[in-house]
């Protein structure tokens, strides 16, 4: 994944993720990813979706 690109979020399935669940009201929604990260040791991106910048792990986004 990189900057620019078009992403969804994965529907959340109900597993303990490192700390932290899927946000519910992204679930499903399309965004932008803005910039890449790293969360402790885990690539993450930020992405813009329904109006915010939401921080998400890679395997929690698909790209469309």
């Amino acid at each position: 994944m990189n900057p620019g690109d078009v992403v969804r979020v994965k529907s959340y399935d109900g597993r303990y993720k490192g700390g932290a669940y899927v946000w519910h009201e992204f679930v499903g929604k399309v965004g932008v990813v803005i910039s890449m990260g790293k969360r402790l040791h885990i690539p993450a991106a930020k992405v813009l979706v329904k109006g915010e910048v939401a921080d998400f792990d890679l395997d929690e986004l698909e790209k469309v």
